[in-house]
């Protein structure tokens, strides 16, 4: 090997040891100039034939100082001691909390609640199909005041079955600003969805869209309980009725949800809740179907269990969508601490309110009146040129985890995109609103001290930044 290979290669030995030592003490990734210094060395090599006498030290002595100053930056860097900060400063200059704010806990009840409940499950040795689903079932069909109660393996395995059993066809309308598991079963039952816009207040399916969408094709309308407040229930029933098409209720967020004395249960032909780590009330993971068909009871039952009848024969297409004993002891355990789990959720939902209502560019969600909102999520839109995802990253400079329930919303997903007809409906509103959304923690670890600082962070971001015009979908708000 000659000088001029040697030198090379020792060259690049050395820059890249240095690289590496500067970037491990100092966090700091390799300036623009180091990167251009290791990229022209075998560019200018593979050229040497052609170097001069004269060109040759001038090339060798910019490579040099290149690296010099290479060095020399992430020297100063590790001297600074710049390092990747897990958060943003906060906006209100104050510390960053040691234990963030999730964005959702569940809220399980304790060790010795379950205790014997589980050694029972173990001793029998029955693990489904058993003594404690059905007694879940009962128990939730009297909490939740529904003549039928069907347990399954979650939520959207629910709703499958629901729109299996009921054997729709063609057309299902339903809203696009919601979870993409409202639409899955659909799907997966070869139905077609036809999305409906949002109402910008409630956030809740706006039924005049609803109307504009409907068709001869339109065998359901799919609603959804939006956060756990009631969907317009009275205006879809009669909607529904009147078109002779079955109503069914998304009811994920609607654990104790009330509209009219009565429980989001009794509306509808039957509404679907959901028993996942988020929600109010949890077994794990699981489902609940309501409904007051007693036909359709018994073959929902058959149908989480493949479709078995009392034989070993199956006479419908089912699937395993069962509960095990296991998550039905846990549902049975927590389901009497549900109204206190709701009770506090509308405790922190009430902090929001009174500190949050009334700032520009702050749109709360508008429940009606003598309602119960089971506060699965607090959730408002930002207008006036408030940035969400600017209130969301000051907000986690702070410690606290948000979500942007529901974006993108699903006319704009890549999976169902292609149902989206602008021409037709062109959903403003539900753009808009999915856009600007953003929702709070409020589970039962938030204390109230938690919710006020969160509120005043909130208020704080909204009155330090300039107002704009809302866009136009967001006026009626």
């Amino acid at each position: 090997m000659n000088f001029g290979v040697a030198g090379v290669v020792g060259y690049f030995a050395l820059l890249a040891v240095a690289l590496v030592w500067c970037d491990r003490l100092s966090g700091a990734r390799p300036t623009r100039v180091a990167v251009w210094a290791m990229a022209l060395g075998p560019l200018l090599w593979t050229a040497r034939n052609a170097y001069t006498v004269f060109v040759r030290p001038a090339v060798w002595g910019a490579l040099l100082v290149f690296a010099a100053y290479a060095l020399s930056r992430a020297v100063a860097e590790l001297r600074r001691g710049r390092r990747a900060a897990p958060y943003a400063p906060p906006l209100n200059g104050g510390t960053i909390p040691v234990n963030p704010i999730s964005i959702a806990s569940p809220d399980l009840p304790a060790p010795s609640a379950l205790g014997e409940r589980l050694l029972r499950v173990l001793e029998c040795r029955e693990l489904t199909n058993a003594g404690e689903v059905a007694a879940f079932e009962r128990e939730a069909a009297e909490v939740l005041e529904a003549p039928e109660c069907v347990a399954v393996s979650s939520c959207t395995a629910g709703l499958m079955l629901v729109e299996r059993c009921m054997g729709l066809r063609g057309e299902v309308v339903t809203p696009s600003f919601t979870f993409f598991a409202t639409a899955h079963g659909l799907l997966w039952n070869n139905l077609r969805p036809v999305f409906a816009d949002c109402d910008p207040s409630s956030f809740q399916i706006c039924p005049a869209s609803v109307e504009r969408v409907m068709t001869p094709r339109t065998s359901a309308i799919l609603g959804v309980h939006m956060f756990g407040a009631p969907a317009p229930v009275d205006e879809l029933d009669r909607m529904a009725a009147r078109a002779g098409v079955a109503l069914i209720f998304d009811g994920a967020h609607a654990l104790g949800t009330r509209f009219g004395g009565k429980s989001a249960a009794a509306f509808g032909d039957a509404t679907v809740y959901s028993l996942s780590p988020t929600k109010q009330l949890t077994c794990g993971e699981g489902g609940l179907i309501v409904t007051r068909h007693r036909k359709l009871a018994d073959m929902l039952r058959r149908a989480r269990n493949y479709g078995k009848g009392a034989e070993y024969d199956c006479d419908i297409l089912g699937l395993n969508a069962r509960m095990s004993e296991l998550q039905a002891a846990l549902g049975r355990a927590d389901l009497p601490r549900l109204p206190e789990k709701i009770r506090r959720r509308n405790e922190i939902a009430a902090i929001y309110e009174s500190r949050l209502k009334g700032l520009p560019g702050l749109r709360l969600q508008r429940t009606p009146q003598g309602s119960v909102h089971s506060r699965k999520d607090f959730g408002f839109v930002l207008g006036q040129g408030l940035n969400r995802d600017e209130l969301a990253a000051s907000l986690a400079a702070q410690g606290v985890d948000t979500r942007s329930y529901f974006y993108p919303p699903l006319h704009r997903q890549k999976l169902y995109s292609r149902f989206y007809r602008p021409k037709v409906e062109a959903l403003r509103a539900t753009d808009a609103v999915s856009r600007n959304i953003l929702c709070l923690p409020i589970h039962t670890r938030v204390t109230d001290a938690d919710a006020v600082r969160i509120a005043d962070a909130v208020a704080e971001f909204a009155t330090s930044r300039p107002m704009h015009i809302d866009e136009p979908a967001l006026v009626a708000m």
